[in-house]
């Protein structure tokens, strides 16, 4: 149906500016919209088709490594493009759906195979890029797009609250960490999978395993400087490759290690980028100081987004339509924010997302490497390096955390990744918790505590909410955001380090600080992850306190299925009143879902 698809591709327009069209066989029909980075012809416009148009390929996405692999299976074939996309089509056609194991990048694909009557749906390893979909068992139909907005265009799918994820992210704090979505019946393609629609039906196949190509045992022999050779040799790879486009670029830039190392290994590779950095009026929570310090360090230039406070709640309002989901902080805003000011002047960004997962630099994650540690160690010794590490928590005693972090090292819900505990079950209604109480499956697959802690976040707590913020804001703004930590061999080797070299003197991220060291100011580089990275809990006690109240006081919180209304409005008139830090990180999901529920499921 030309006019639902016409829609749906109208609907997600936003993701690509430069070229549009609608394509249709007798199976499939399918719009697209191109975001020009790399070829800025036609020639790299979609589908990537065959001779004899019955193999046609769409996809959203970098295939990194598409260079190497012209070189390696097709140097005699003149190819059409000079883009990194048309390389799927020829391996698809050597090897089949195997090829996806021989790509690097990010990426969301389509196959129309008319040949064997097949399609594909394939996402790439971690989820960077979405892929939605709707199976229609009845009708038998596939409905998919690139955004969830863009499915409400075919009447056949109605906007149903999925209270099952609605459990997931008050109950258990958890954000697309399976393939349910907050909508009934629409799911995502999970990271590292395809999925196979045909004649005999629909079926989900995964094709790759971080856990499979992690090495849990210490090579033998080895030394902090041999694994130091690899570290440096991947990521100055990925970087590489990362870097490739013919558009301006640039690096979203916090005062943070991760965009520190953004920058530093840029200038390694003799690479020049301005970078972005977003900053608030309270200039208690303001990374620009830092992000211009380290700018300045390597010679780039600096560009500032500042939310103000009086825009606050209109943009909050605004970033609801945008994300169309429920988010976890009030930071994705100012995100979004950021993006939007700065789409005149770069087309590509830089996006540290990924680093804290891999190198073990959340709060908690020290307490998982004591664990670990102790095992291995002497006691004394591995202690005293922990509380060189903690020593300047920002809200928590030395007990509180440890205690907060072994609740968050065993299940999600209980506290934030600085060891902070926020939640107490009686702030939902017990029926609706009896009703939708789910098992979410959270695998464990290594016998060192931090490099569960690690997997954990990277697969269900953490990463995967960022990587879908990123990929709206981003892309909400006609930008691209590439995440070079997130090349699948450097993940791989990240996890792979023995857990000595990845936390001591300290230092949490030590190999990274080690490598980048000598190339920005060292004051800079060697400082560990502050506790306090925004002003939610500022805002939710000021700016935004007027709309909190009417909020928590309606006649919808009333009514609510899922909230204890009078037990949340006494948090809030403790929150309020509370001089020392209290965690805000459940009172803004509350907030979050009662817009979502308005803004969203009843528009």
């Amino acid at each position: 149906n030309k006019r639902i698809i016409e829609a749906m591709r109208n609907k997600i327009s936003h993701r690509g500016p430069d070229f549009k069209n609608i394509w249709e066989n007798k199976f499939n029909c399918i719009g697209f919209v191109r975001l020009a980075i790399i070829d800025l012809t036609n020639n790299s416009n979609q589908p990537f088709s065959s001779y004899d148009n019955k193999i046609n390929i769409f996809y959203n996405g970098e295939i990194y490594n598409f260079k190497d692999l012209k070189k390696s299976y097709f140097s005699n074939l003149q190819f059409k493009s000079a883009g990194d996309g048309e390389i799927i089509l020829h391996l698809y056609q050597k090897f089949g759906i195997e090829f996806i194991k021989k790509i690097k990048g990010m990426f969301s694909i389509v196959i129309c195979d008319e040949n064997r009557n097949i399609t594909y749906l394939v996402r790439d390893r971690f989820g960077i890029k979405p892929l939605y979909y709707c199976h229609d068992k009845k009708n038998k139909e596939l409905t998919f797009c690139s955004e969830i907005q863009g499915m409400f265009e075919n009447k056949k799918i109605n906007k149903v609250q999925n209270y099952f994820e609605t459990y997931r992210y008050l109950k258990q704090g958890l954000v697309s960490a399976c393939d349910e979505t907050w909508f009934k019946d629409i799911y995502q393609v999970k990271p590292s999978h395809y999925i196979k629609f045909d004649k005999n039906g629909f079926s989900q196949n995964k094709y790759y395993s971080l856990e499979e190509n992690v090495e849990e045992k210490e090579i033998e022999n080895s030394s902090f400087y041999s694994y130091l050779k690899s570290f440096r040799e991947k990521i100055l790879n990925s970087f590489s490759q990362h870097t490739i486009f013919d558009v301006k670029a640039g690096i979203h830039q916090s005062g943070g290690l991760d965009s520190t190392a953004l920058v530093a290994i840029t200038k390694i590779l003799n690479k020049k980028f301005d970078t972005f950095t977003f900053d608030y009026e309270n200039k208690k929570f303001s990374e620009v100081e830092n992000a211009k310090k380290l700018s300045e360090s390597a010679s780039f230039l600096n560009y500032t987004s500042t939310l103000k406070d009086d825009e606050l709640e209109n943009y909050l309002n605004k970033v609801i339509e945008i994300q169309f989901e429920p988010f976890s902080s009030l930071r994705v805003v100012s995100q979004h924010q950021l993006y939007e000011n700065f789409m005149n002047k770069t087309k590509v960004i830089l996006d540290g997302s990924g680093g804290d997962e891999i190198f073990g630099g959340y709060h908690y994650h020290a307490v998982a490497w004591q664990m670990d540690m102790q095992e291995e160690n002497n006691l004394s010794k591995v202690n005293k390096r922990f509380d060189l590490i903690t020593k300047n928590h920002e809200t928590l005693n030395r007990d509180k955390f440890r205690d907060g972090a072994i609740k968050r090292l065993n299940s999600s819900g209980t506290a934030t990744e600085d060891g902070s505990e926020y939640f107490d079950e009686s702030y939902l209604n017990q029926d609706f918790v009896n009703k939708y109480e789910c098992s979410t499956e959270i695998k464990k697959p290594f016998k060192s505590y931090l490099k569960n802690a690690q997997f954990t976040d990277f697969f269900y707590y953490k990463l995967p909410r960022s990587l879908r913020y990123v990929d709206r804001a981003s892309m909400r703004f006609g930008i691209e955001a590439r995440v070079p930590f997130l090349d699948h061999e450097f993940v791989e080797l990240c996890f792979s380090l023995p857990n000595k070299y990845k936390m001591g003197y300290g230092q949490q991220r030590l190999m990274m600080k080690y490598l980048i060291r000598n190339t920005l100011n060292k004051k800079l580089i060697f400082q560990n992850k502050r506790t306090i990275a925004d002003p939610q809990s500022y805002w939710l006690k000021t700016t935004l306190k007027k709309m909190v109240l009417e909020i928590l006081n309606s006649d919808e919180m009333k009514s609510s299925e899922l909230f204890n209304q009078k037990k949340i409005l006494n948090f809030y008139k403790y929150f309020l009143q509370e001089k020392k830090h209290v965690n805000s990180f459940f009172l803004f999901q509350v907030v979050n879902t009662l817009l979502w529920q308005k803004n969203i499921l009843k528009n």
